[in-house]
């Protein structure tokens, strides 16, 4: 039991080290793409909570920057998306 504690523990360390080296640079990415600090920063702590919940069973992926970049471009069109819908239906 103390054996699974200690890989829980040590994934969520790798995933807390991941976050400091890749959300500054991701958030930038995304302020570049999109021009909204908001949507950017919202998006990226979406995909790592994500990452979280998903790498803590599947493991870590072979590129996890590429990796948070990516859900968090996704998740920041849907938010785009999902605005622009209530927008429109709000007129």
């Amino acid at each position: 039991m103390r054996d699974v504690d200690a890989a829980s523990t040590l994934d969520e360390a790798e995933i807390g080290r991941i976050f400091r080296e890749e959300s500054g640079r991701t958030v930038a990415s995304l302020i570049r793409v999109f021009g909204d600090i908001d949507v950017a920063e919202d998006a990226v702590q979406d995909a790592f909570a994500v990452a979280l919940r998903t790498w803590l069973g599947d493991g870590l992926p072979p590129n996890p920057g590429g990796w948070i970049t990516t859900t968090a471009r996704n998740r920041a069109i849907d938010r785009l998306r999902r605005e622009s819908r209530e927008r429109e239906t709000a007129q």
